[in-house]
């Protein structure tokens, strides 16, 4: 008997050098760091599975069991081109204002940060500029809001007519009274895909996977997502601004160098208010405050932020965030009477 299982383990192991491919066991999600990317899949053998990409949520888990590295593709089986979009009077006008607004509402937090780190004491003349930059945003939000009501307003299509009850029409039966036999219909051809990006997993796990498209390419980088790396209650923060970075929370702070992360949990419980904020380094060579943040801690909400430079070159910073609530799963019924356990789930 133990010759035959000693031969058995030989053969498996002579097969799997024969495939000479590493295969990993990881689960996954996928996010798209600068935009929806419809159309993406990964391949899992022969089959071509979806993964349409967000840029504002992870897809949901996918289960890898296969070659090393994972191999990402755009499906030339996506649906075609719509026509052009109807304009619609307004909807200029409305993204003319958002870019405006986006702009006070940025140069109003340079100044009030600035204000913040001088003891609440504005510079000279910016007291007045602060006020300006509050009474426009207030009037562009007004006027935002008043468009963007007029727009669902003419949106909605009218009612489809009712259909007509008339008799249906007749059809003449084939000669002889015969029913012709169905035709055939053809197999539906493979879907066809074009590569997209591939990334190797340093070996079996759970990831979070941010795909990211440049000029040169389409890369990938991962997020360790195994138990206790990245908890609901936490933040974690990616630098991408170029230079070092420190994130502070009250007595907590996390220091990051360029495209270094770390994970930050506040201080404060379950459904309260936390401050921090993040100071980069400014042209004197001094760390000084770039950006303010003031949160809402859940201990069943992760959140991933990314931080930015700002697009005038200053030392403030841009944040974009990801955040994930987390889902319980779902509690096995109870079968009996009080007192009793719960139904083993099936195997």
């Amino acid at each position: 008997m133990r010759h035959a299982c000693l031969a058995l383990l030989l053969t498996g192991a002579h097969l799997l050098a024969q495939t000479g491919e590493a295969r990993v066991r990881v689960k996954f999600r996928a996010l798209s760091f600068d935009g929806p990317i419809l159309g993406a899949a990964y391949l899992d053998g022969k089959d071509v599975r979806p993964l349409d990409l967000s840029a504002d949520c992870f897809t949901a888990e996918q289960t890898y069991v296969g070659p090393n590295p994972l191999r990402l593709v755009l499906r030339d089986d996506t649906a075609p081109a719509l026509a052009a979009p109807v304009i619609r009077p307004g909807e200029a006008r409305m993204a003319a204002l958002a870019q405006e607004l986006e702009s006070v509402q940025r140069r109003l937090a340079t100044l009030t940060a600035d204000a913040r780190e001088r003891g609440g004491q504005a510079q000279a003349g910016a007291a007045s500029e602060i006020a300006q930059l509050k009474s426009r945003s207030q009037s562009l939000n007004a006027e935002l809001t008043q468009l963007a009501q007029a727009s669902a307003q003419a949106a909605e299509a009218p009612p489809a007519p009712a259909p007509k009850n008339g008799p249906a029409p007749k059809t003449r039966p084939a000669a002889g009274g015969v029913v012709p036999a169905p035709t055939a219909q053809p197999k539906p051809a493979r879907p066809t895909h074009r590569p997209l990006a591939a990334f190797t997993f340093p070996g079996d796990g759970r990831l979070l996977l941010l795909v990211h498209r440049t000029d040169q390419g389409t890369t990938i980088n991962a997020i360790d997502d195994r138990e206790g790396a990245f908890p609901f209650g936490s933040m974690q923060f990616i630098n991408l601004t170029g230079g070092p970075v420190e994130v502070r929370f009250g007595a907590k702070s996390l220091a990051l160098a360029p495209k270094g992360k770390g994970t930050l949990r506040p201080g404060g419980g379950h459904n309260t208010y936390a401050e921090g904020e993040i100071h980069t380094r400014a042209e004197d060579g001094q760390m000084r405050l770039g950006y303010s943040m003031r949160i809402f801690q859940q201990d069943d909400v992760r959140t991933l932020y990314f931080l930015l430079p700002v697009e005038d070159g200053g030392h403030g910073v841009r944040l974009k965030g990801i955040e994930e609530r987390r889902v319980d799963e779902p509690v096995p019924p109870v079968i009996g009477g009080a007192g009793e356990k719960p139904a083993t789930p099936a195997r």
